[in-house]
This record gives C-alpha cells, structure tokens and sequence, in this order.
C-alpha cells in the first residue's frame, strides 16, 4: 500500500495544481506535529484546502480537520507572512520529492519548500532563501534558526525525463544493480513505476545491463509516462480496499480492480484519509482493548477482595458464636491461665499444657498474650487479659467492620462493572469513517444578509455601506418595501416582494431583522423603532448642499412605522443530506429548521458563539449532526448580529 508520494507522484500533482495558481491565501493551520492545511480562495472556484504532510503527501483535500485552539508558532509566523498573500508559482525541485510554493503579497515573495521524502520537513523562505520558519525543525539546529541562515536543498539527484539512451546506459551499467532497483533508487522513480518502465519497455527488471535498443524503449517510455501523467487518475482496489493510486493506467496493475477519479487530487485525498481511518481505528482499537484488560484486571481484584472481606467476616462472627456456645468453658481456661502467669513463667505454663495434654488450651503466644483453645475441633486465638465475653465481643466488632468494607468493595465492583459496559456501548460510535465536506452552490442573495419569511418572502439586508448602495441600486424593485430601523448604522433591508401584498407578519419579521442586524444589537437594547416604504420614496440624490455618504439614503414621503426586537434564530436544513445553515427572526426560521437555537445580546464573544450554536444543533440533530460539525464556523458567525450575544432558548 503507498504510504507516501513518490517523485513521479509528485511530478503529476504539481502539473496538475498549475491550475490553482493566482489563489489568495484565506486560513493557514498546523492540525499535527507533521501536517499543515491552507485554504485558499480562487476567484470563479471559491476555497479549496491544500494539505501539506512533511515527509508524505501534498493534495488538495475535502477531509476537513479542526484546527487546535492553540495555534501553533509556524502557523503564526506563516499567518503573518502568507495572509491574503497571491499563490505565484508552484514547482517541483528537479525530480526530488521536494515542492516549492512561492507566494506574493505586496511585492515580497516568499517560499513554502515542502520537503516530501522521509525525516523531511516545511520550511518558509524568504525572496533570497533565509530561513524564516520550519515546522518541528528536525534538522535544522536551533542556533541555525536564530542566525541567518539560508535553505538548502537535498542533494539534486539524475532526473531520468532529461537523461539519452546513452546516458541511461551508461546509469544502469554504473549501479552494478538489477535495472528496476537502479531506476526505483537511483533515479527516484520508485518501485511501482520502475516495474511499469521495464514492463512497458520489454526489459528483464532482473538484468543488470541493457542494450542500446532496450535503452531507447525505457526513453521513449519514460517521456510517454510523464506525458500522460494525470490523464487518467485511478485507485488501484484489492477485495474492494484502495491499495494505491496513480495518474494514469499501469501495465502492472492490469489484473486489479481499478476505479477512475476526476483528478489525482482526489485519487491521493480518498487513498491517505482511508489510511488516517484505519491508522486511527487501529489505534482507538488498542486503547480500547488496553481499557478493556485494565478494568478486567481490576474488577478480578475487586471481587477477590470482596469475597475475601465476606468469607474472613463470617469466619470472625462464627467465632464470636463459639465463644458463647462454649462460654463457661473459655471463661474458665482464661481464668485458669491468668492465675497461672502470676505464679509461672509462660515458658512453666506451656510445659505444664504439654503435661496436660493439651485438651483445651493448645498452646500460648507470649508475644501476643493470647492462647489458642480448641472448641469443637476449631483453633481459636483468645487474649488473655480479656473475659470471655470481650473476646466474643472483639470477634464480633472485626466481622462487623469486614462487612462493612464487603459493601464498599461491592460498590466497587458495580462501577467497574458500569464502566464496562460504558467502554463497550462506546466504541461504535468512536469509529466513524472521514465523510467529505460537500461543497454546496451559493446563491446569488448570499452575499447580502437574508432569510425567507413564514410566508416565503424573500427578505434582503445590507453587511455595510457598500452592501447597502448595491442592494438598493441593483436590486430593489417597483413593488418591493424597503426597510429601514432609525438606528444610526443599520442596514437597508428589502423585502422582494416583487408587486404582490405582503402579509402583516413579513412586514413584522423584516422589522425584527432591520432592527437586529443593526448596532441596537451590540448596544443591548431589547427593541427599536422601524419603518417601511415604497421604492419610489427612497432616493440617492440629496437636498441641495447636503452630502450623502455612501450607504446612506434619502426617504421622501409618508412613513409607515413598527417596533421591531433584538432577537435571532440561527436553525439548520438538510437539501439532499447536506446540511445548510439558516437565520433571522425566530418565527420565520421555525417555519424551515429541524433544529434552531434563538439569541438576544449578550456577553459571549461572537466567534465562541459560533462556536457554541455549532455543538448545540449537531447534538440536537443526534447521528445527522456529524455533518453539522464538519461546517465551517464562518457558516455559524454569517448569521450571528455584530457584537457579543448568548442564547436563551433552544
């Protein structure tokens, strides 16, 4: 299975991202140790996510990752290079697995060099090569780091595309090894495509030379290869299992199942996020069975100590039984040995039990001050300063305390037992496989803020001034009802209503949306003053000597006043199982969400907001809200007024 880009891998992907060039850097992330996301955003294409794994692969990717809460210090540095910087150039370093991405942003350049081969690593750069960061350094020393130093390249290597049939000759002959190890090693192209070259050219891959003419065919086709390299992208599949893939058809993969991708981009996205997948489910699979085998371990413990608490403290209150069975008995063998130590040694009193035969009182520890008498063929230990019925008394008090200790150690063992069962109902649902963020069409009303009314109305709202003066010249309409709330800055809102009545409760809900939208929100105020009127009545030109900012506008007319509210719903709908976020007044979103959450001003910053509506509807929506909390923020904070909010009803 491949586990990493090989250089002909690499050759194929840089030829194929020429294409993205001229895209802006919008969100830079380090997710792993090895592993960095950038998003870019290409005009006429929108974003697209490049993922960079040091030592392993380059692609772009439809796997979304989250980034750490903590950004990482190459990711900081890169942000402050690389920020809304122009992708300028994309190329690979000769034939090695190295790919360097130049980037621009006002006239500096700068250079991503993602090193791809084993114990590589990524490096910034800037315009003449000094080092500005590296990611997990590796390497590179930290007294390199600090001075000025500058990037240097692996060791360049022969690059088989450039080499004549001579010179190939003159290659294979100088290894001393079989042809298909020479070109896998020394010339980088890998076992895979090694095998392809001899398969394709007719050559014996265990030979060690090659004539002129089998030189010739390996040229002729190695060009042919790096001619058709991304032509035709496919996975090469084993019982139904991607084992690898290629940018074109291979000879050697002939007798394998193959299935045909758009690009080699998603050839190399599905083949590494099916590796994560099962790296991480191997590694899910051992903690759990690790967990499994500790609290297995525990729970024989725990009940060994329970039954060993149960047994002893039976044995002692069964003891205390015999003490008072044979009361007069014990009473008596405790007197008779206290007069006894007042007249004799303890070393008297055992010879003189020996004599005796020992019918009762066994034997003596001087140590301890006890005796041990038999009572109906069992031993028992009795002090001898105590009475009968205190030594009864004491082996009652230890059984007592044992089962005392017999119900915690049960409780013990339940919450293994519950902890248990929790580790088994869990594992399922840990082991879900990547699912593709889907990329959905925009429409053209989602530039500006919108929502549709419980009536189905479509209902526009201005981001800033120069929303504002595109909404009102380009898009109102005779027949529609513009909206304004008498907020210093809030925004113009248009009700399409396109020449037919609008109902009382649009009108309402576009009054709460002009009122929301606009700074009454971040003032705290729970309700402000609105008004509509007639597209005739609203007019760009002012009075005369008076100046018009952008955005503004000048209302002429009767107006028809309202009071609209502070509050907004943020909900979620699903169009063919792919989730779209929603917003506005909270009448008109319960009309189209399955799941919504209703906001008023508040103390939470807007993107912990964003944040906290994400967790909440994808746990509403239960197995559905895995595609909830794969979207990004953004989607959640379009919807979310200027200024901090909390929710207060769900």
């Amino acid at each position: 299975m491949k586990t990493a880009m090989s250089s002909f891998d690499i050759l194929a992907i840089v030829a194929e991202l020429q294409d993205m060039i001229g895209a802006r850097v919008n969100k830079v992330f380090q997710p792993g140790e090895r592993e960095l996301r950038i998003a870019l955003h290409l005009a006429g294409r929108g974003r697209e996510n490049l993922v960079i794994e040091a030592g392993r692969r380059l692609h772009l990717t439809a796997y979304p990752k989250q980034a750490p809460l903590t950004p990482t210090t190459f990711a900081m540095t890169l942000r402050k290079y690389l920020r809304n910087a122009r992708l300028a150039g994309i190329s690979q370093l000769g034939f090695d697995r190295v790919v360097m991405l130049e980037f621009e942003r006002g006239g500096e350049r700068y250079t991503l060099v993602a090193e791809l081969f084993s114990k590589g690593n990524v490096v910034l750069t800037d315009a003449e090569g000094v080092i500005l960061a590296v990611m997990s350094p590796g390497r590179y020393s930290t007294r390199t780091l600090l001075g000025r130093a500058e990037y240097q390249p692996p060791p360049q290597r022969l690059n088989p595309f450039e080499l004549s049939a001579e010179q190939l000759m003159q290659v294979l002959k100088g290894a001393g090894r079989e042809v298909v190890k020479t070109l896998a090693v020394e010339l980088g192209l890998g076992g895979t495509y090694a095998e392809e070259v001899c398969a394709r050219a007719g050559v014996d891959k265990k030979s060690r030379e090659v004539t002129k003419e089998q030189a010739e065919r390996m040229v002729e086709v190695l060009r042919e290869l790096r001619s058709k390299a991304g032509s035709e992208p496919v996975v090469v599949l084993e019982e139904g299992r991607a084992v690898d893939v290629t940018p074109l058809r291979l000879e050697v993969y002939s007798g394998h199942e193959l299935r045909e991708v758009e690009s080699f981009s998603k050839a190399l996205d599905e083949l590494f996020a099916m590796q994560e997948y099962s790296e991480a489910e191997r590694e899910q699979r051992e903690r759990f069975e690790r967990e499994r085998r500790r609290l297995i371990a525990r729970l024989k413990s725990q009940c060994h100590t329970l039954r060993e608490h149960l047994r002893r403290g039976r044995e002692l209150m069964e003891l205390g039984d015999l003490v008072y069975q044979h009361f007069s008995l014990v009473e008596g063998v405790l007197e008779t040995l206290r007069k006894a130590r007042r007249r004799y040694s303890w070393e008297e009193i055992e010879k003189r039990l020996s004599e005796a035969g020992r019918q009762h009182a066994v034997r003596v520890h001087p140590e301890r001050g006890t005796v041990v008498v038999r009572l109906q063929d069992r031993e028992v230990e009795l002090d001898i300063r105590r009475s009968a019925a205190e030594n009864a008394g004491e082996f009652y008090e230890r059984g007592k305390k044992l089962r005392a200790k017999a119900l915690g150690a049960r409780e013990a063992v339940l919450r293994t037992v519950r902890e248990l069962r929790m580790l088994r109902e869990k594992v399922p649902q840990e082991l879900r496989k990547p699912v593709k963020r889907v990329r959905r069409k925009r429409e053209w009303y989602e530039k500006f803020r919108w929502f549709f009314s419980s009536d189905g109305i479509l209902v526009l709202g201005g981001r800033d001034a120069i929303t504002n003066e595109v909404l009102v010249k380009k898009h109102m309409e005779r027949g529609d009802l513009f909206v304004h709330a008498e907020v210093h800055g809030a925004p113009a809102v248009l009700v399409k209503a396109g020449g037919k009545a609008v109902p009382e409760r649009t009108i309402q809900e576009a009054f709460d949306f002009a009122v929301a939208y606009s700074r009454a929100w971040k003032q705290g105020v729970a309700s402000a003053r609105v008004y509509w009127v007639k597209p005739e009545q609203v007019s760009k030109r002012a009075e005369s000597g008076e100046y018009l900012a952008r955005g503004a506008f000048v209302i002429r007319g009767r107006r028809n006043y309202g009071v609209g509210s502070t509050k907004v719903a943020v909900g979620v709908v699903f169009q063919d199982d792919v989730p779209r976020v929603i917003g506005g007044p909270p009448e008109a979103i319960a009309a189209r969400a399955e799941v919504m959450v209703v906001l008023v001003p508040g103390n939470v910053r807007s993107g912990e907001l964003a944040k906290l509506l994400r967790s909440r509807l994808a746990e509403k929506l239960g197995e559905r809200g895995e595609a909830v909390r794969r979207l990004p923020v953004e989607e959640f904070l379009a919807f979310i007024p200027p200024g901090s909010g909390e929710v207060v009803e769900e």
